[in-house]
């Protein structure tokens, strides 16, 4: 064999090697895993129960964020729907059925099974409770009042404030706990609550009022740290994020979006 023979040998391996490296979508494809437990307009919301119903009108906010930013880097993926526990569950085995998802907020145990982008967005946390949204008294938040919750959520952000006594499986259950009185207040995330209400997601027929806590609370997407290359997948995500933000693209889209759950009427 000639010495021109060989090289060429080494340098077509070389080549073969990166592209195993690069692309290693193109053999399967990126599994992204959406928590269809409770909608969460504007940022991640959908109509019907099926599967195909789900996939057909899946939309939101930071959903068009993480879609565009895998689609801008020739990434394919097959959306996957389960409950938002079974997700976390997923990410952290080694041969999980989820690589990515995202409306998740950062708790360290998380970080020991993944990698997170930078925030998608921040939205305000507090207490949700029945009572006319346009009074001026707040009923007394302590820690002897009961509060419900949902299973899977993360409550860390809250801080010392009073936590879930109660934990239901999904939002829309936790809601009609709330309605029913079993419990005083529920503590949730605001802005996704009283959009899913407006736009018919959610039921709820009684007036409801919300206390806002102070310090918002960041959503990121999570990478799997079994997934294919999980750090180069979080930077290609940041870049998108970065070069959408310059080009004024995540300021129109976010007035897109909470353009059209604001604009919906009461059910």
């Amino acid at each position: 064999m000639t010495h021109w023979t060989q090289a060429c040998i080494a340098i077509w391996l070389t080549l073969f090697s990166f592209q195993l490296w690069a692309a290693p979508s193109t053999s399967q494809p990126l599994k992204v895993c959406v928590g269809d437990g409770s909608p969460w307009p504007p940022y991640t919301y959908w109509q019907g129960e099926t599967r195909q119903q789900k996939a057909d009108t899946l939309t939101g906010y930071a959903t068009d964020l993480v879609l565009t930013a895998l689609e801008r880097n020739d990434i394919a993926y097959q959306l996957v729907f389960m409950p938002w526990a079974r997700v976390q569950h997923e990410l952290a085995r080694e041969s999980g059925r989820c690589d990515l998802t995202w409306d998740a907020s950062y708790k360290p145990e998380r970080a020991q099974y993944s990698r997170f982008t930078q925030p998608l967005y921040s939205i305000s946390l507090g207490y949700l409770y029945v009572g006319a949204p346009d009074t001026q008294a707040q009923p007394n938040l302590s820690a002897t009042q009961s509060v419900c919750g949902v299973n899977g959520y993360n409550y860390a952000a809250f801080g010392d404030n009073p936590r879930p006594r109660f934990e239901a499986n999904t939002l829309q259950q936790a809601l009609r706990m709330l309605e029913a009185g079993r419990c005083r207040f529920l503590a949730s995330e605001i802005e996704p609550v009283l959009g899913g209400i407006r736009l018919g997601l959610y039921q709820f027929s009684r007036d409801l009022a919300h206390i806002s806590l102070p310090n918002p609370k960041a959503f990121h997407a999570q990478v799997s740290r079994y997934a294919p290359q999980a750090n180069d997948l979080v930077a290609q995500i940041d870049a998108y994020l970065d070069s959408a933000a310059q080009r004024g693209e995540l300021q129109a889209l976010r007035a897109q979006y909470f353009q059209s759950v604001t604009s919906q009427p009461q059910p």
